[in-house]
């Protein structure tokens, strides 16, 4: 590794917002293994690499959400069905104790998301799910006021006055 690839444990603090406990934690559990360097002294220099330092700012935003045992789960999980073991170039979404991993990219946001459920504090459930996203209301009303529109049944003069709000298409 590089010089310019490292990264101090002081560096990766400052970088990330995490605590030395927390990067020693990471450590333990073979999540994120920084490189050692004896150099004669007591205690070695440690260095984390670019990726390492994405991984524990990754872990941290995702720890916000959930447990460290469920982001074990979900790395253990990948490596199982031989993915990488890290967060890298994942879509993951949270739901209270549950991990979805969107495998597709998000072209069909507006419709429905397939997500493969990876873990939860319970293991129940495992497997393939099909979300449906419903749309930001602002698309429903554009929806509603294109639908009036359109309508022949609808008076759009008077559908005007009685809706509270009014889309920028109708406008």
């Amino acid at each position: 590794m590089a010089v310019v690839d490292r990264f101090s444990r002081r560096e990766i603090m400052e970088l990330t917002g995490a605590t030395s406990n927390q990067l020693q934690s990471l450590d333990r559990a073979g999540l994120v293994v920084p490189e050692r360097i004896w150099n004669h002294k007591k205690k070695p220099e440690v260095y984390y690499n670019w990726q390492q330092l994405l991984e524990i700012k990754a872990i941290r935003n995702l720890r916000e959400s959930t447990s460290l045992q469920t982001i074990r789960k979900v790395l253990d999980f990948f490596e199982k069905v031989e993915v990488d073991k890290t967060l890298k170039d994942k879509r993951i979404l949270v739901l209270e104790d549950q991990v979805f991993w969107i495998e597709k990219d998000l072209s069909d946001i507006g419709k429905q998301i397939s997500a493969l459920k990876v873990a939860d504090k319970r293991n129940r459930g495992i497997g393939q799910y099909t979300l449906l996203v419903l749309p930001a209301f602002q698309e429903i009303i554009d929806q509603i006021w294109e639908a009036a529109s359109k309508s022949e049944v609808i008076d759009l003069e008077s559908f005007r006055q009685r809706a509270k709000t009014q889309s920028r298409k109708a406008s």
